[in-house]
């Protein structure tokens, strides 16, 4: 079967590779569709490791990674899985890990626990999305009541996005949009967000006059982060991997700042799979093109130009 492997910063191949086996606790899974990760992709793809770690990546990628996010319908059962059965709809709920092939293949084996069965309706593209909506929804845990209260998102790519619908779908008044880019804003907007900021430009005045009660950043700059602690009351939930120095100080005092390293667990893949069907989670629209493989190279370039929120690769 084939599948995308990064060999090298700037290169990529399409290889042959075996089928995987499946264990008695597994299936496998037909890839119908492996959305990317846009900062994780990016950053092997330029041969830069995104925790900033010595060393970092290891060339060449295992084959079909960095693909994570999956949708697919399973083809075959391990004797030991009890739930699942050949022709559901899933969906990937976590990383096979970075040491492992991942999920730009034609066909890939998965414990039957690290799947969900996808709702009639949910898109195989906008199932894809399972993995990073289930590690954004943490944050009802940890943040504060948001319910009835003036809440925003710093940083508007995929994951602010699904940030926006869940803060709107778990009752706040307000959800604020913040970032740079007027075409995010324009769908955040779309999306459910009650107000739009640029904040290159005079419109994070409106911050200044009224800040938000707790915020989730998702912008993964040090920029977007310190807008989110200047600008917010009461809890900052930091869900995008921060790269350069935020300056915390006396002004911020009293702002509780939580990271966004939280393990999700069955609940939030629940809330997620509630959300979908409830209409209340629109992921398909943050899948901006559909390629087949042999395009990864050209949708990474939609990705770094910014013409692209995510890119859906599928076999083709």
């Amino acid at each position: 079967m084939k599948a995308v492997q990064i060999q090298a910063p700037g290169q990529v191949a399409i290889v042959e590779v075996p089928v995987p086996e499946i264990a008695e606790n597994e299936v496998l899974v037909k890839v119908e569709c492996c959305v990317t990760c846009p900062h994780w992709d990016v950053s092997l793809y330029q041969g830069v490791d995104i925790f900033e770690r010595p060393g970092y990546p290891h060339y060449p990628i295992p084959w079909g990674y960095p693909g994570h996010e999956m949708a697919g319908e399973v083809v075959a059962t391990g004797a030991r899985v009890r739930e699942l059965e050949v022709g559901d709809r899933v969906a990937t709920l976590c990383n096979a890990g970075e040491d492992r092939p991942g999920y730009y293949c034609e066909l890939i084996n998965r414990p039957e626990n690290e799947l969900a069965e996808l709702p009639d309706g949910v898109s195989y593209e906008a199932g894809a999305n399972m993995e990073m909506c289930r590690y954004i929804a943490p944050f009802r845990r940890v943040l504060a009541e948001v319910q009835g209260k003036r809440t925003g998102v710093t940083g508007v790519g995929p994951a602010g996005l699904i940030a926006v619908q869940m803060l709107r779908a778990l009752g706040a008044a307000e959800v604020v949009a913040v970032d740079v880019i007027p075409e995010r804003l324009a769908l955040a907007a779309r999306l459910g967000a009650t107000d739009t900021v640029n904040s290159a430009t005079r419109e994070i005045e409106k911050l200044d006059a009224d800040r938000l009660y707790a915020t989730i950043d998702c912008s993964g700059v040090a920029a977007g982060l310190q807008t989110a602690m200047d600008h917010t009351v009461k809890s900052l939930y930091v869900f995008g991997v921060p790269h350069g120095e935020a300056i915390y100080s006396t002004r911020h005092w009293g702002l509780n700042i939580l990271s966004g390293a939280a393990t999700p667990d069955e609940k939030d893949t629940e809330f997620v799979l509630d959300l979908w069907c409830q209409g209340l989670l629109n992921t398909d629209a943050l899948v901006s093109v559909k390629l087949p493989f042999e395009r990864y190279v050209d949708g990474i370039g939609m990705l770094v130009a910014r013409k692209a929120v995510k890119v859906g690769f599928s076999p083709g």
